[in-house]
């Protein structure tokens, strides 16, 4: 009898060891591929279709193991995978390790809460709630995050699907908060059907919603082509040793005379439009005069307008604006939102500002990441966004598709040229006209653009998706504590 009793332990333990090792197994697989899933299907050259795939083997994973093991899956895998992002934000941006690593950790947690959340209603018998709550729950963490963040939605997942067009065009109702409940919604629910076979049939017809729901809005979309009257567009760049050159160096000059010529071509062309870079000159007031008088000797003689990107130093303080000359007149817009580092010394501007006679907007750069100005622009029926821009080089084809994004968004063409980035003007619908890799001496481009119709039931209604996600996720919280299987 004293025998049985000692080895009874034993025989007890080696069970639990066992479990444990399995547990152990299913946390390191589903964080190596999710980690590597997040890796490459976000950051700066996102592979679309592996960004759906991400988030499946934490949530695979979450019903089976315990909730200190789901939660640890979920925050390692997302942390190792944003650390694509590292040296961008680090060594091109130049942004403290510190706050970095903060952000990156935020974003983490954002996962860890969301899947904590689809565990719970999962395991308490759930399963359609886990698989709307939880998407629920990271959307409206992502909008949070963007109200504070310097950076404004830069970070957000939906940019990845900018290419997809049937996928992106929510944005138009939605805003890009939608495209992020999508990408989580489908892998909750797949990993939800596997895991409670006994609610598949309401899972699935829940999923085929989301999917003909989301897929039908945007091939009818796609097939309304924008109505807006057809403009023949140029955009040029010149690759030169700084950013904003002293407008009286030699290397300015030159710079301008190639410009100048460039405007001088796409005129002959047929253009009625030019953008150029942010940034290109460095100029005080007087010195702003007399380059406005070239530049509109130019613009009148070949019946164009050119928007060029300046930072102008007056006796209010400095200032990153657009220039658009005309044959007869020139507007001014200063950029409202500043690179965080790199503008601190900058003041913003605060009013949209229109070509003259148009629909037409100005906007620059680092505005396009964030919801606004574009939404204020499209609610007074702007329907074409002229844009100058300043990339890093590797961040130039995402940085111009969350600017194809905004204007899908808001219904409006953009036309966004950037210095160390790409030449790039796509309709209302995000179908690119020009995706040209800035870099060479001389890079420029004209297109014929169709301009976009506004006014979309994002730009008249805001963030509701965004605020109803954060309902949702509340309701799965509070509920979660009373449901039982």
């Amino acid at each position: 009898m004293a025998t049985e009793l000692e080895i009874a332990p034993e025989c007890t333990q080696a069970p639990e060891q066992a479990a444990r090792g399995r547990e152990s197994g299913l946390v390191t697989l589903a964080v190596a591929v999710s980690a590597a899933l997040v890796w490459f299907g976000t950051g700066l050259e996102p592979v679309p279709w592996l960004t759906w795939l991400a988030p499946l083997p934490v949530f695979a994973v979450a019903g089976r193991v315990s909730g200190r093991a789901a939660c640890t899956a979920a925050f390692l895998a997302w942390a190792l995978g944003s650390l694509n992002m590292w040296t961008y934000y680090t060594v091109t941006l130049e942004v403290p390790v510190v706050v970095v690593a903060g952000f990156l950790v935020l974003q983490a947690l954002a996962f860890t809460g969301a899947v904590a959340l689809y565990r719970l209603l999962l395991r308490r018998g759930s399963p359609v709630s886990a698989a709307l709550a939880t998407p629920a729950a990271w959307a409206g963490a992502e909008y949070l995050m963007s109200l504070f963040s310097p950076g404004g939605s830069f970070s957000a997942i939906g940019y990845t699907q900018a290419e997809v067009l049937p996928v992106i065009q929510v944005v138009s109702v939605t805003g890009i908060w939608g495209v992020g409940f999508l990408l989580m919604s489908l892998p909750a629910i797949a990993a939800a059907v596997a895991a409670e076979r006994t609610a598949w049939l309401r899972l699935l017809s829940t999923a085929a919603v989301l999917i003909v729901g989301v897929t039908g809005y945007g091939v009818l979309r796609l097939a309304g082509a924008p109505d807006g009257p057809s403009t023949t567009v140029a955009l040029a760049d010149v690759r030169q040793s700084e950013d904003s050159l002293p407008i009286a160096s030699a290397e300015a000059q030159q710079v301008l005379k190639d410009y100048l010529d460039r405007a001088a071509e796409a005129g002959a062309a047929g253009a009625t439009v030019l953008v150029l870079p942010e940034k290109v000159f460095k100029v005080t007031e007087p010195e702003l005069a007399d380059l406005g008088r070239r530049i509109g000797d130019v613009a009148a003689a070949y019946r164009i307008t050119i928007v060029v990107g300046l930072t102008l130093r007056d006796p209010a303080g400095v200032h990153n604006i657009a220039m658009a000359y005309g044959s007869t007149v020139a507007v001014r817009y200063d950029k409202q939102h500043l690179v965080t580092g790199w503008e601190n010394h900058i003041t913003p501007g605060e009013r949209l500002v229109w070509l003259p006679g148009s629909r037409t907007g100005l906007a620059i750069c680092k505005d396009l990441d964030h919801p606004q100005p574009a939404r204020g622009y499209s609610r007074q029926d702007t329907t074409v966004l002229l844009v100058p821009a300043l990339d890093f080089d590797r961040d130039g084809r995402l940085h111009s598709r969350i600017a194809v994004a905004r204007g899908v968004e808001n219904g409006m063409t953009v036309v966004r040229s950037a210095g160390r980035g790409r030449l790039v003007a796509a309709d209302s619908r995000g179908r690119l006209a020009a995706d040209t890799v800035t870099g060479t001496a001389v890079t420029a481009t004209t297109v014929t653009v169709r301009a976009g119709s506004g006014a979309t039931p994002y730009a008249r209604f805001g963030d509701w998706f965004a605020w109803l996600c954060l309902l949702l996720a509340a309701v799965g919280v509070l509920g979660s504590r009373r449901v039982r299987r």
